[in-house]
């Protein structure tokens, strides 16, 4: 089975800028290092098709081991740059032996099963529209004017949409992918004068992965799928779980969504920093090279960020911090960074500005005060941990925590046998603070949204707590939701504690008869708040 990959840059020429959907350019690229590399663990032939962009950095200046490279996709540069599923379905023509077509946020931790690389036609699963794509479909058959035969006799029947997700795509059925291909070409072709009346990146989903659905279903072909339950398409859940694996799964693919959560982006740049450190430093100096900001610059700090010293730093720092030569403490460096207490309350502002415009949010007006002063509560909490504890602390230090701290959960739970052996620490470095509101909620979402929620938390008894841990990025710190049971295994694990012993404790805050009848739930439940803590950093294991 031959395994290939396709890029397109969608006719850009700076892929330090562009961020493909991704939280950040850095995160498009780190993803595209750790598939191919994650693939060529399994499989020694992996081939590459791309343009000329796109080869420049992955493969001249990243030196990514693709086995071979097809530089063809400059091809496609006449098209709009949103038809970013065009270069898979230009690579399924080429093919002429059974293949499999990975995307680049694809990551596995196991060869597929030959059962399924056996199927005349492969994908990763079927999915099940909801309203969302209904509404998508029916804006699309309003503007356009062509549909392929096999959509419309579909459509005539009345049938529920249905197609089959395209992280993984490809089969011993070449000729099938050779006129698929032809006809998703000619529902590009003869559609390009309506473009301007439609959101062009919604009809990739249609030209690719219901168009796929519609042809085999007429051809009576069966498709093996990846994962046999048919899902919704708004119900993908855990594919972006890298603290899950290697030992919880092995198939993680990064859809919709999950590349735009910053957390996850972080787990995979981590991930690849963890596993591959050669090729994150390589992205990271590559970035710095160019001037070019990074989303999160942990190296801010440094003089030389060139690869070479990056990596160097990276093992002197992670030996360090193994034998406990790191020095939490230094008067060195001071990032004299202050939270964004103007960004926050211009924020706040605008929430109430748009009130004023809706009868129905007016309790937004009516407790102005009470939002203003628990901001001002919370800024200055956060501007005095800041400035009497976390500037004082070494970056360095820092630094080595993130990096000793990136395989804990593969530590931990790795090993189901021995989990409730392993030894836990609350890090003694973090802060929390207690508000009536939730303030983490007024980074980056929507207004609407925001009014929503403070509107809801106005009533609530209970207060919000944030966990506010030190980072050696040019922002100085992090933020993340806790709750009470959060709290309790933080006081809890004041000091070390096996993960057995943190159960007995933690049982007594709970009810007796409520943890007979339910210890598996209760045990999941508990594991769960471990993996938060471990993700967050405020839980760190001790490894002996």
């Amino acid at each position: 089975m031959k395994i290939v990959q396709s890029f397109w840059s969608c006719s850009h020429t700076d892929l330090f800028r562009f961020t493909a959907g991704w939280a950040g350019a850095e995160y498009n690229l780190m993803s595209w290092a750790l598939s191919c590399l994650l693939l060529k663990e399994y499989y020694p032939n992996v081939t590459l098709y791309c343009d000329k962009v796109s080869a420049n950095i992955l493969i001249d200046k990243l030196k990514l081991p693709y086995s071979n490279v097809v530089c063809r996709l400059d091809n496609l540069n006449r098209y709009h740059p949103q038809l970013w599923a065009l270069p898979k379905l230009y690579t399924y023509a080429q093919q002429d032996c059974p293949f499999l077509h990975i995307d680049g946020d694809v990551f596995i931790w196991k060869k597929f099963n030959e059962d399924l690389l056996a199927g005349k036609l492969i994908a990763q699963n079927e999915e099940a529209a909801t309203g969302y794509y209904e509404s998508m479909l029916a804006n699309l058959e309003s503007e356009l004017t062509y549909f392929p035969t096999e959509i419309e006799f579909e459509r005539n029947g009345k049938q529920p949409i249905h197609a089959f997700n395209a992280g993984i795509i490809g089969g011993t059925d070449t000729s099938f992918f050779k006129s698929y291909a032809k006809k998703a070409f000619q529902f590009v072709d003869n559609n390009e004068k309506n473009f301007s009346r439609i959101q062009v990146s919604n009809f990739n989903i249609f030209f690719e992965q219901y168009l796929f659905y519609c042809l085999a279903k007429q051809k009576e072909i069966k498709v093996n799928v990846l994962f046999k339950e048919i899902i919704s398409d708004n119900k993908y859940r855990d594919l972006g779980s890298f603290i899950e694996v290697p030992h919880n799964k092995k198939y993680l693919h990064l859809i919709g969504d999950y590349k735009r959560n910053k957390g996850v982006c972080e787990q995979l740049a981590f991930r690849l920093r963890q596993d591959y450190p050669e090729y994150y430093y390589s992205i990271i100096a590559l970035f710095n090279d160019t001037k070019i900001p990074l989303v999160r610059d942990y190296f801010w700090w440094q003089n030389d960020n060139s690869e070479t010293t990056l990596l160097n730093n990276h093992h002197h720092l992670k030996d360090s911090f193994k034998h406990g030569t790191s020095e939490y403490k230094t008067d060195e460096v001071k990032n004299g960074i202050e939270p964004s207490v103007i960004d926050k309350r211009e924020v706040l502002k605008s929430v109430l500005e748009l009130a004023k415009n809706s009868q129905q949010q007016s309790v937004l007006l009516q407790q102005a005060d009470s939002y203003a002063n628990d901001l001002d509560q919370f800024e200055n909490s956060l501007a005095s941990i800041n400035k009497d504890k976390f500037i004082n602390l070494s970056r360095e230090y820092l630094y080595a925590r993130d990096i000793s701290s990136a395989n804990h959960a593969e530590y931990v739970f790795g090993i189901t046998e021995a989990v409730y052996d392993k030894i836990l620490l609350a890090d003694p470095l973090n802060e929390v603070i207690e508000t009536k509101y939730n303030w983490i909620v007024i980074d980056n979402a929507p207004l609407e949204f925001i009014a929503i929620e403070l509107m809801k938390q106005h009533n609530m008894e209970e207060s919000f707590l944030t966990l506010v841990v030190p980072e050696c990025d040019q922002y100085g710190y992090s933020l993340a939701d806790i709750d009470n049971l959060d709290l309790l295994l933080l006081e809890t694990l004041n000091e070390s504690k096996s993960i057995r012993q943190l159960f007995t404790q933690i049982k007594f805050a709970f009810d007796e008869e409520d943890l007979v009848n339910s210890t598996a739930e209760f045990e999941k439940l508990i594991f769960g708040r471990i993996k938060k803590g471990l993700i967050n950093k405020s839980i760190r294991a001790i490894i002996t």
